[in-house]
């Protein structure tokens, strides 16, 4: 191993502690604090904020984490196509599906979900705003999950 794959995984391991890191944030103290406050408008507005704030650096660690994911498989000169020959492949596969459909529910959770959210608290329709946020909560719990178990998948991958 040489001094660009060490930048490689080491930029590779920052880009997943910023994302689970972020996600473990957002959960564990960010909404809960937000929940806190009595005000509806404003306890929106406090998570809205926190998850503009934190969207653009969960892009970029997305991003980072998938480059470098790839450039690794590249200096080891491995395919996409070669992952499912080997259980280890296999794992590698895993993980990047779990990525891949992260980044689409993410997505979903902040240009789709959310606004809805948003619209219906502001048209005073709690029942609809509610349901909203169960799909939110869902996507988050798959999120985070799904993030726990690519960490292990990644682990798991260590002899």
């Amino acid at each position: 191993m040489d001094d660009l794959d060490t930048l490689i995984r080491f930029l590779h391991i920052l880009g997943v502690t910023v994302w689970i890191g972020g996600l473990v944030f957002l959960g564990a103290v960010a909404v809960p604090a937000a929940r806190t406050e009595a005000d509806p408008v404003r306890r929106r507005a406090a998570i809205t904020a926190v998850a503009r704030r934190f969207a653009p650096v969960a892009g970029a660690a997305w991003v980072l984490i998938l480059a470098t994911g790839m450039a690794i498989l590249g200096r080891r000169d491995i395919s996409v196509g070669d992952l499912p020959d080997t259980d280890w492949g296999k794992r590698i596969l895993a993980k990047l599906i779990l990525l891949l459909a992260m980044g689409v529910v993410v997505l979903l959770h902040g240009v789709w979900q959310g606004p809805k959210v948003r619209r219906a608290e502001e048209a005073g329709n709690l029942r609809a705003a509610r349901r909203w946020k169960i799909m939110g909560a869902a996507f988050d719990s798959f999120t985070l999950l799904g993030s726990l178990a690519a960490l292990w998948l990644a682990t798991s991958l260590v002899a």
